[in-house]
């Protein structure tokens, strides 16, 4: 039976029948410590076996006999105990809600994008080739290199999480090879003073909307933010409100002005202290939002782009942008959107008053 070699060095296979079905059986070829050819199988293809794994065990060895190390008797043999992406990804999602990070959203990016690709593989199995079919299979799907690029760091940071915790023995995490499709992320898109107002009174007839929608223009709040905010956490005397920043796990104050102090204060008069002020499911906050969005601003706009269409995320922006409109203080933006980095505020810059916009228009007046 004659070898047949793969991409990488020192990896090959023989083809036979096993119950009835061509099957593939993975040999890994290395020198010992005595310079003699050494030949050892890995395993088969219908085993889960594949060529990027026993490069990965070659590698290894190799690695431990340049190092002086001895080499582990049973280094290629098959684990009994496969650890499976989903596996790892539920216990990665698991400790992030132990850390109180709402990641009902993420976990459902996972579901829908990852799990039908990859859920099933040993982790350990998981290389750049299957790595990158999983991004070509969301670019076939037409999705958003700004999305794929998401759904490719979530599978980075599971693989991680399962590393640190010893779910998987891979030495180098394979999404790290992979480049990211390249995305202007930046969205330019904020709502005018004008289209504020129309989009409040588009929600005028359903209380839940009104107040998330007054709450994110009026602190910046991100949608996990907004959807976190308890009763406890509003000073109404001094009109102060206290946000919760999940993605950078950290909390900074925000300031609601005396109409909404009002409105919030009769809104949860019935509540307790911990009683959130919005239970609204977010899918269907997401999509009675989308709903209008689409009426109001996104007639005609391309699904996928992120410069110009509305979406819950252009509340933030728009509460940043009408700051700097204002000649509000570049530093005081970065504070009142709890921004850890000045980089990310400086966007906004372009907007403020002292941008240069007048001397410009000046030029050739």
């Amino acid at each position: 039976m004659s070898r047949i070699k793969t991409k990488y060095q020192g990896v090959f296979y023989r083809e036979a029948i096993t119950n009835g079905k061509p099957d593939k059986t993975y040999y890994i070829v290395f020198k010992d410590t005595h310079n003699k050819t050494v030949e050892t199988k890995v395993g088969k293809e219908s085993e889960g076996v594949r060529a990027n794994y026993c490069n990965q065990k070659r590698n290894e060895i190799v690695t431990k006999q340049r190092l002086g190390e001895d080499l582990p008797t049973i280094a290629i043999k098959k684990k009994r105990n496969i650890i499976t992406l989903d596996l790892a990804a539920e216990k990665f999602f698991k400790e992030r809600e132990m850390q109180n990070k709402d990641n009902a959203h993420t976990q459902s990016k996972y579901n829908n994008w990852i799990m039908p690709v990859l859920g099933k593989m040993d982790i350990d199995l998981i290389g750049l080739e299957e790595v990158r079919g999983l991004q070509e299979s969301l670019v076939k799907k037409e999705y958003a290199a700004a999305t794929i690029n998401f759904t490719i760091n979530l599978l980075n940071a599971i693989i991680n999480y399962a590393i640190e915790n010893k779910l998987s023995t891979t030495i180098q995490n394979p999404t790290k090879k992979l480049k990211q499709l390249k995305v202007d992320n930046a969205r330019d898109r904020y709502l005018t003073k004008e289209e504020c107002q129309s989009l409040l009174e588009a929600v005028d007839d359903e209380p839940v909307l009104r107040l998330f929608v007054r709450l994110s223009l009026s602190t910046g709040g991100r949608l996990e933010t907004i959807l976190s905010i308890c009763k406890k956490d509003i000073d109404f005397t001094n009109k102060i409100i206290t946000l919760k920043d999940h993605k950078n796990a950290s909390s900074y104050r925000g300031f609601i002005n005396d109409d909404l102090t009002s409105y919030v204060n009769e809104y949860c008069k019935d509540l307790k202290p911990n009683d959130k002020l919005i239970t609204m499911p977010v899918r269907t906050l997401r999509r009675q939002l989308s709903n209008i969005f689409a009426d109001l601003f996104n007639a005609d706009l391309d699904k996928n782009d992120r410069k110009n269409r509305v979406v819950i995320h252009t509340l933030r922006h728009t509460f940043a942008s009408l700051l700097a409109i204002q000649g509000t203080p570049i530093f005081t933006i970065q504070k009142l959107m709890n921004h850890q980095d000045i980089k990310t505020t400086l966007r906004y810059a372009k907007l403020s008053p002292e941008s240069g916009k007048e001397f410009v228009l000046k030029l050739l007046a």
